[in-house]
């Protein structure tokens, strides 16, 4: 932590504070073999060696990357910290009396530790931190494990904004790559685990099933304002289908005795009021996508009628006789619980089971917080477009304060409020808590969100970071220990001058 501080001081690079802290925590170990491993992507795993230390093989490095068996190291050790998240520590077999009757032990001499460096914002893997010795003496133990862990939490703590913004500019640069060729390609903004989570099973998934003929039905469930609106847009931009019309339709304006006819189309006359022929909304988003909204306020006749087309691929405009075979990616979306609304009666279990198997939960904008700072500079900006005007944007205390409030509208609450914000604000002046307070007095008057906090550290310098750290883990300790400072101190393995002098520095009261 000292190699950190030193650097980070002097305004270093923050890649150099790591590998300098890294390598001294390596010597401090005594390691022979040390590696530190960067999760480059997550699904599939790549890694990248970021820095390593001792008597490693270039061949032994790669392995490590690609979790490939090799010889006098173990790859798989890494892999099964960064799947679990969990510290691990293999003992030299040699300590263990019966290690000799054990074939699979055979010349296996020596002990590793390896642990994750986790974003404490994501509870993401970041990096991951291999120490191998093959002395005896020097093998590791339970508490070379716990103390690793603290010094992972520590780095985690104080690059995880650093590791977060690299993976986001590479992000950005692999989706404004995918959305150059397509024009007025929608955007899924966020570095919140589920947006992130969200991209990757778009991609992975949901694009690709929508890529056949006659694909499954997807659901989108969410919250109102939790933008299933743009997944939909999302989907048809970037399939195969987004040179065919995308087709909307509100649910809640379709009504039992029109149901048919807007769906399946009609012939002129076959009704009071058709005046021509309409090819209806399965028939206009023919090889494209119906994006259904609402569906949960369709009548039951409704939703047989939807039911039919599913199942067959075909339709028969009111007024004729003759099916049309259509290929339609049809998405469906509610606000409403679904299995409860069976329970009620007013929607048909089979309407459901046709539908449910491929379903996107979007997270309300309180448990995605880190989402917001992003999602706040989109808007300001669209809207300062929008009315031509200027500001300085928000300042450091209005934007923890929008970060913290719970959104009960979520990210359609948070877009209407930045269009307050821009059109309230002074041009060429900032956002700050007296404009909050004038157009949404209850932003700062409600209940914080407590799932915001960790979020917060990102508004700090990385050693006030580094001195909240320190401060939450002796206090930790402390009370761990009963308020023990000599049980404290040497959980923590320093000296009781030092240990004091953290006391001191950090303003924690106690004496000998």
């Amino acid at each position: 932590m000292n190699e950190i501080l030193a650097v980070l001081s002097s305004d270093g690079d923050p890649e150099a504070a790591l590998c300098a802290s890294f390598t001294a925590a390596s010597q401090g170990f005594g390691a022979q073999k040390a590696l530190l491993l960067r999760v480059e992507e997550q699904a599939p795993l790549r890694l990248r060696a970021i820095h390593t230390h001792g008597k490693l093989a270039p061949e032994q490095v790669r392995a490590c990357e690609r979790g490939e068996s090799v010889r006098g190291v173990s790859p798989s050790v890494i892999y099964r910290v960064i799947e679990t998240g969990v510290p691990e520590l293999i003992e030299d077999p040699r300590l263990h009396a019966d290690a000799s009757r054990t074939p699979s032990l055979e010349g296996f001499h020596f002990s590793v530790l390896c642990a994750p460096i986790r974003d404490p914002l994501r509870d993401a893997v970041l990096a991951v931190i291999y120490l191998q010795n093959s002395g005896l003496l020097e093998a590791y133990g339970e508490d070379d494990r716990a103390w690793l862990a603290a010094y992972a939490t520590a780095v985690g703590r104080v690059f995880g904004f650093h590791f977060r913004q690299e993976r986001q500019e590479r992000e950005l640069r692999d989706r404004l790559e995918a959305a150059a060729a397509q024009d007025d390609a929608p955007e899924i903004l966020g570095d919140s685990a589920h947006t992130q989570a969200l991209r990757r099973a778009l991609h992975a998934t949901f694009l690709p099933a929508l890529d056949v003929e006659h694909p499954e039905p997807i659901l989108l469930l969410g919250e109102r304002g939790t933008g299933k609106d743009l997944i939909a847009r999302y989907l048809h931009a970037f399939s195969a289908r987004h040179k065919k019309p995308l087709v909307v339709v509100n649910c809640a304006e379709i009504t039992d005795e029109l149901a048919a006819a807007r769906f399946f189309g009609h012939k002129k006359g076959s009704f009071t009021g058709a005046l021509s022929d309409e090819p209806g909304f399965f028939r206009a988003a023919h090889g494209g996508v119906l994006f259904l909204d609402e569906i949960g306020e369709l009548s039951l006749r409704a939703q047989a009628h939807l039911l039919r087309v599913l199942e067959n691929h075909t339709v028969v405009p009111v007024g004729q006789t003759r099916e049309h075979p259509v290929d339609v990616a049809v998405l469906l979306a509610t606000n409403h619980d679904l299995p409860e609304a069976v329970q009620a009666g007013t929607l048909r279990a089979d309407f459901h089971d046709r539908f449910r198997t491929l379903a996107i939960h979007l997270s309300p904008l309180r448990e995605r917080p880190a989402d917001i700072p992003i999602l706040l500079e989109h808007f300001r900006r669209h809207h300062e477009r929008k009315h031509k005007k200027r500001t300085l944007g928000f300042t450091p205390e209005a934007l923890r304060a929008l970060t913290s409030a719970a959104w009960p509208g979520n990210v359609r609450d948070l877009a209407r409020a930045c269009a307050l914000f821009v059109i309230h604000a002074q041009a060429g002046a900032p956002i700050d808590l007296a404009l909050l307070e004038r157009c949404l007095p209850e932003v700062l008057q409600g209940t914080p969100n407590p799932k915001a906090g960790p979020l917060l550290w990102d508004g700090v310098s990385l050693r006030d970071a580094v001195r909240g750290f320190e401060r939450e883990l002796i206090l930790a300790r402390l009370e761990r220990h009963g308020g023990s400072l000599k049980g404290a101190r040497e959980s923590l393995g320093v000296s009781k001058a030092t240990f004091f002098r953290y006391l001191r520095g950090l303003g924690i009261g106690g004496g000998d």
